[in-house]
């Protein structure tokens, strides 16, 4: 079913699921599409996907569907609602769901699946828009091993590594992880480059000489210099890294985790938003040094 021609439907045509979808469609893949701003799929529509009015209409017509979409009551919805993938899927289909969501959600999405005869995995991702535009996004996968077998072929269309990390809800489990370090680790290069700057040293200078040693990250390599330059266009919003913070925070605390760093990035990022910045880019964080010095 996972062959170089299945069908498949890609629902959320936004900063990442839009470069994600057209490399599927690159590839040759019949490509079904519906997002709730359609202006966001006409590209998209101008190299031949086919739209669709609705989830459940997406799903009726292919063999495997992939949701990269903002928030868990947006896959709470998109599956479970009168118009959504479940009440619509073709018997064996397939549904990969690639946003940063809930385990818990992953796992009633996974049975729910099962119960009508078909796959569900969970399978976020981490890179950001220029990881989905190179396609060289790392992927974390959580199901069963047959239906991971299955969403492989495609997900290697997508990423530089696709690694299942357990049952469902596993994938979710690890991009948690994963934003803990993100959102921790954009705290420690703001702070770094302020200290810096503080003492007369040029920010822009000194990023470029700690990126390459043991300090240098991902992060440090491709947010600080849009950073540096005044550019806060996103690559990955400040209201979705909120409510991964969110969702981590929520998973430590019934692990009952003490995550101080965490708490950090979070208030300052919730400060962010509430100044009006919650569709800038992370790199936004940048600001409260730039402007308040090392101050956190």
């Amino acid at each position: 079913m996972t062959g170089p021609r299945v069908a498949v439907g890609f629902i959320g045509t936004g900063i990442m699921g839009a470069s994600m979808a057209g490399h599927l469609l690159a590839a040759g893949h019949p490509l079904h599409v519906f997002n709730r701003t359609r202006s966001k799929a006409e590209p998209l529509l101008a190299r031949g996907a086919m739209w669709q009015e609705s989830p459940a209409a997406v799903a009726s017509v292919v063999d495997v569907v992939i949701t990269m979409l903002g928030m868990p009551d947006d896959v709470e919805q998109v599956y479970f609602g009168e118009t959504g993938l479940l009440n619509a899927a073709r018997p064996d289909g397939l549904l990969i769901d690639m946003t940063t969501s809930r385990p818990r959600l992953a796992e009633q999405i996974s049975a729910a699946a099962a119960a009508c005869g078909l796959d569900a995995i969970d399978a976020p991702v981490s890179g950001g828009d220029v990881g989905a535009r190179n396609a060289s996004l790392v992927i974390m996968v959580g199901g069963t091993e047959a239906a991971c077998t299955r969403a492989q072929p495609l997900l290697d269309l997508l990423g530089k590594t696709v690694t299942r990390l357990g049952p469902a809800g596993s994938g979710q489990r690890c991009k948690l992880a994963n934003q803990i370090a993100v959102a921790v680790g954009m705290v420690a290069w703001c702070e770094a480059l302020a200290a810096a700057k503080a003492e007369g040293l040029d920010p822009v200078l000194v990023q470029q000489v700690i990126s390459g040693g043991a300090a240098g990250s991902w992060a440090m390599s491709h947010l600080a210099p849009r950073a540096l330059a005044g550019d806060d266009a996103p690559g990955f919003l400040i209201k979705h890294l909120v409510k991964d913070i969110y969702l981590a925070r929520e998973e430590a605390e019934a692990a009952a985790i003490d995550l101080p760093g965490l708490a950090v990035a979070e208030r300052l990022y919730e400060a962010l938003a509430a100044a009006g910045q919650s569709d800038a880019g992370t790199q936004a964080l940048w600001q409260h040094y730039h402007h308040s010095g090392a101050e956190a």
